[in-house]
């Protein structure tokens, strides 16, 4: 129970177990549509390519596009934005799901799923947006981003799982139609709730730099990147190695175990997160990194799916604290009114690494075999470490406090 009170103590503040609740609704489609994408396509046009290219078109479309429309939320505020935003997205979900069913041909059905991709409201942002405005320099702030690196994890354990089942029960394309009712319904109740909402700035100083450029910012993006890449190769590793032993089944249960173990940690991290201040962030990056990269070598190491399973479970506690390390840092390094932006842009190194460490390990099993995919795996978590220890000192420059007037 003691680390569960702080979660409990942060949930009792008015209004925000709800918009909580509302954004875990809005992006519980996240951890379902590129699965929902590939199961569709692959059921009813018979092609792994062609569903492996409409899914990786999407991923890349939301992570490339996606932070223009935080910059404008950050500029005219959630609600305007956002409802705009979900009627685009969801009505192209629907519609890739309407013209794979009715045999439209490929290209129709790329761009349906770019624009759905890069319309995808980056709700992951809008809430740690409002935590940060509803707690400020609270100390609390640490473990409200905890709590909800938690139910990121949550997502991850829910979506995939659903979305099997609906495709396997109801229809190829349910997944996809459920994804855009959930998030339809997700970011209505979200957005509804005005008194959690971020004020817009009205007016940007011409000469604001970009949260891209702020100091110790491309650090943390490059941390981001790499564990995206951790994400992609260990997802694409495990199955490959499943299918190896002829245990497919068994690659669900070792990726569930790699989220539960992320989960403990988030639970452990953030309940020892209040009461201290930004100092301790990039120490906690710097740490966390270096232990992912250690305990990402035995994944390669495994001679079997049982010790694949312990190694991807203990592997698992490194991810959340780097990403709470990281996403708490970005609302260190980058002023208020850019907010919703720098997170989003951090959602989406996640996403890139994410795609391209996909890509990457699907070629090297077709070329080289399921045997050495997770070298893979194990060098992306070597790319966390290096860039949390080598950018140790700039962060810890950054995230101290300012000298002169605040900025921010």
């Amino acid at each position: 129970m003691r680390f569960v009170g702080p979660y409990a103590d942060i949930l009792r503040i008015p209004g925000a177990a709800s918009f909580s609740a509302a954004a875990f609704i809005a992006r519980l489609p996240i951890a379902m549509v590129g699965l929902g994408i590939v199961l569709m396509v692959s059921a009813v046009r018979g092609s792994y390519a062609e569903a492996g290219a409409i899914a990786a078109a999407y991923t890349v479309s939301s992570a490339v596009v996606s932070p223009l429309g935080s910059r404008a939320i950050d500029r005219w505020g959630q609600r305007r934005v956002v409802r705009i935003l979900v009627v685009v997205h969801a009505s192209a979900l629907a519609l890739l799901a309407l013209l794979t069913s009715a045999g439209w041909p490929f290209a129709a059905l790329l761009a349906m799923a770019v624009i759905g991709g890069a319309t995808q409201p980056a709700t992951g942002a809008l809430v740690r947006a409002r935590w940060a405005n509803l707690l400020a320099d609270d100390h609390r702030l640490g473990t409200a981003f905890a709590f909800e690196s938690l139910l990121d994890e949550l997502i991850f354990v829910v979506g995939p799982p659903l979305a099997t089942i609906l495709a396997a029960a109801v229809a190829a394309p349910a997944p996809v139609y459920a994804a855009a009712l959930l998030v339809t319904v997700g970011s209505t109740l979200l957005v509804v709730q005005r008194r959690s909402e971020p004020e817009p700035v009205v007016a940007v100083e011409h000469a604001d730099v970009r949260p891209l450029r702020r100091p110790g910012m491309p650090i943390v993006l490059f941390c981001l990147l790499a564990i995206g890449g951790v994400f992609g190769s260990v997802d694409v590793a495990t199955v490959a190695a499943a299918d190896a032993a002829d245990a497919r089944i068994a690659a669900g249960l070792i990726l569930g175990g790699y989220a539960a173990g992320s989960m403990v940690a988030a639970l452990y991290v953030g309940s020892r997160s209040a009461g201290r201040g930004g100092g301790y962030l990039p120490r906690l990056l710097a740490i966390a990194g270096l232990f992912l990269g250690l305990v990402s070598l035995p994944l390669a190491l495994a001679p079997n799916l049982v010790i694949l399973g312990v190694a991807v479970f203990v592997a698992g506690l490194a991810v959340s604290p780097v990403l709470i390390a990281c996403f708490t840092l970005v609302e260190r390094l980058v002023p208020a009114r850019q907010l919703t932006e720098g997170l989003t842009w951090a959602i989406s190194a996640i996403g890139l690494g994410v795609a391209a460490a996909a890509s990457l390990t699907g070629w090297w099993v077709d070329a080289v075999g399921s045997g050495t995919a997770f070298w893979l795996t194990a060098g992306a978590g070597a790319a966390v470490a290096i860039g949390a220890l080598v950018g140790f000192p700039a962060l810890r420059r950054g995230v101290s406090p300012p000298s002169g007037p605040d900025v921010r």
